[in-house]
């Protein structure tokens, strides 16, 4: 072990010398007028005959050489052998892995308990896409990924039933509407492959299947489409907003409680009182929520209290939040809306992708090479984050999901090589345009695009002006890439707004500044599961780098729910007070166990409580 470090520290010294000595004087102009060296930053996975996903690395201000040092850094981090073990374990990959049960209490010679802290351990997230047929043991040496396969089939067996009437409303409605509520990664994964399976043509389809002849069948009139809204906070407004134009009794609210005590938690309980005041008089409450609420959860304890119909648990080895995307918290919400099948493709263009990332050499490994560069840049070059701009409506939610994702796996490095877990969503309006070409700090760029948009199926026109604004489109992102990289001198342009146009006077960019392109061939639910993998990928492997653990199950809500009760005790007292008619005062600010509150926030709550003392409803005593 001291070894590999001796080893990583000698790589990390080489590059900071490499940046400083041979890469800080030379300039993409110069760069990418290397015909070998532009070839081979491009790098391609063919998952099959027809589909691709592209990384073009040649606008980063790398040479080959810089590559070689990247990847013997790797290499001395032990990359490939923590791949392995990702996916098979500590046995040969020939053998199937044998799972250790984590909630074991460690115990020495003595039979006492340790006081020892076990090591972190693996999340086996890639588990999770496993096709049926394959074996992966556990702790007692029964096939674990069984129970990954059954929750496939409930998931299927549930949307199914929800889609073709068989499940329907209290009131016996077709459920057509779902709420999700909760956090974090998976709800971001959730909402960037929703968003884009509305501009895909066969998702389009299968999202409206069967509503006219089941509505029709049940009497219920108006055949509409399956939506997914998002409540993601206790805001009460938001949720006023999110419920404003649904019905009650056409509405499924699926609940994401990864440890039961979330902030969000409060947002179900808001739901849940809107589910039974709109169906009071349809039945019991107990009733009305078996009919239309269900709960995604990792702690089992939620599952021995409520009717296990309604609970889908985390399977073992997935229940890290920031990997926990293709479990029931996505996919059930996905099969409901868009059906089993497409939800099928999104799991299978992801295991593509894993199979790439576990059985690809490092040189040509996409999401090796993508992490690779980022800490090339982040840490060698100074640049602390990149900006991601999606060029096309499809992918515009992809960004924010790897902000998420990377704020919650990059930020707790354990010692100075600290990898920028900083993401900036560029948008589709591509708003930081100005600040990419000339500020004085460089941002690197990410840009990410389909080269088939679907513009027949997602335009409203259809005549050539719409297929000539694609092709414009698409030459847009390589002019943006290569102004970047190669700057602009003052020339004259023409004003095509002007009956005689006179040449005038063009703005001008210095160049020399990075990008990458990731770009995929049509973005579909099998594309989009290949994009959310190759997210996955990625910040593992930065995590590992630079020495962080990805797989850490602390959670900045679950940090904050003590003092966040402490503060609504407090705030429940001061309320009370009003109740009875007392004033309050600046008392001692300090709560009941102890904890003492800064001066400003109580002051800032007293004043909050009397602005809203009017609007409350007290009991009568």
């Amino acid at each position: 072990m001291a070894g590999t470090r001796a080893t990583a520290s000698q790589a990390w010294a080489i590059l900071k010398r490499h940046a400083r000595d041979e890469i800080e004087p030379l300039r993409l102009q110069e760069l990418c007028k290397d015909n070998e060296r532009v070839s081979s930053l491009v790098s391609v996975h063919n998952a099959n005959a027809n589909r691709m996903v592209v990384i073009d690395l040649s606008r980063q201000r790398m040479t080959l050489e810089t590559l070689n040092h990247l990847l013997r850094l790797a290499s001395a981090r032990g990359i490939r052998g923590s791949i392995k073990r990702l996916a098979w374990g500590d046995n040969d990959p020939d053998n199937p892995v044998r799972l250790r049960n984590r909630d074991r209490t460690r115990r020495n010679s003595s039979n006492e308990q340790s006081t020892e802290k076990p090591k972190a351990q693996m999340s086996y997230y890639l588990s999770l896409r496993a096709p049926e047929g394959s074996r992966m043991l556990n702790s007692e040496g029964g096939n674990a990924l069984r129970k990954i396969h059954y929750e496939w089939d409930r998931i299927k067996q549930v949307s199914e039933s929800i889609r073709r009437g068989q499940h329907h409303g209290i009131t016996g409605s077709m459920i057509k509407d779902v709420i999700v509520v909760g956090r974090g990664v998976p709800i971001m994964a959730l909402r960037f492959v929703y968003m884009a399976l509305c501009k895909d043509q066969t998702a389009a389809i299968v999202r409206k299947a069967g509503l006219n002849d089941i509505n029709n069948r049940l009497r219920l009139g108006g055949g509409g489409t399956r939506r997914i809204k998002f409540l993601t906070s206790v805001d009460p407004v938001r949720a006023a907003a999110v419920i404003g134009d649904l019905d009650p009794s056409s509405t499924m609210v699926i609940s994401i409680a990864m440890n039961g005590n979330e902030e969000t938690m409060v947002a179900t309980s808001t739901l849940k009182a809107w589910l039974l005041q709109g169906m009071e008089k349809n039945g019991n409450g107990a009733a009305v929520i078996a009919k239309h609420m269900m709960i995604v959860t990792a702690n089992r304890k939620i599952n021995t209290e409520l009717k296990r119909d309604n609970v889908f648990v985390l399977p073992d080895g997935a229940a890290c939040e920031p990997f926990s995307t293709f479990t029931a918290a996505t996919l059930l919400p996905l099969a409901i809306v868009f059906g089993w099948q497409l939800t099928r493709q999104f799991v299978d263009g992801a295991h593509t992708m894993d199979n790439h990332f576990v059985e690809t050499n490092p040189r040509h490994n996409l999401p090796v090479l993508l992490a690779l560069t980022d800490v090339w840049n982040d840490l060698l070059l100074s640049s602390n984050g990149r900006i991601i701009s999606p060029f096309a409506e499809a992918l515009a939610a992809y960004p924010a999901f790897c902000a998420n994702l990377e704020a919650q796996t990059c930020g707790s490095a354990s010692n100075s090589q600290r990898v920028s877990q900083l993401v900036i969503d560029g948008g589709l309006n591509h708003s930081y345009d100005k600040a990419l070409y000339s500020a004085n700090k460089i941002f690197p760029s990410e840009l990410i695009m389909a080269l088939d948009s679907q513009t027949s199926f997602n335009a409203s026109s259809k005549d050539e002006d719409v297929h000539a604004a694609q092709d414009l489109l698409i030459c847009s992102v390589f002019a943006h890439a290569d102004e970047l990289a190669f700057g602009s001198v003052e020339t004259g342009i023409m004003s095509l707004l002007e009956p005689n146009p006179e040449p005038k006077e063009a703005a001008c960019s210095d160049g020399n500044r990075p990008s990458a392109l990731i770009i995929c061939d049509r973005c579909d639910a099998f594309a989009c599961g290949q994009l959310v993998a190759l997210a996955e990928h990625r910040a593992v492997i930065k995590a590992w780098i630079c020495d962080s653990d990805p797989f850490s199950k602390v959670e900045g809500s679950s940090i904050r729910v003590n003092r966040t009760e402490s503060l609504k005790q407090r705030l429940d007292g001061m309320f009370a007070k009003l109740s009875r008619g007392e004033e309050l005062d600046e008392d001692d600010e300090e709560s009941d166990d102890g904890k003492s509150f800064n001066l400003s926030t109580t002051t800032i709550l007293r004043h909050y409580a009397n602005m809203m003392k009017d609007e409350r409803v007290y009991p009568v005593t």
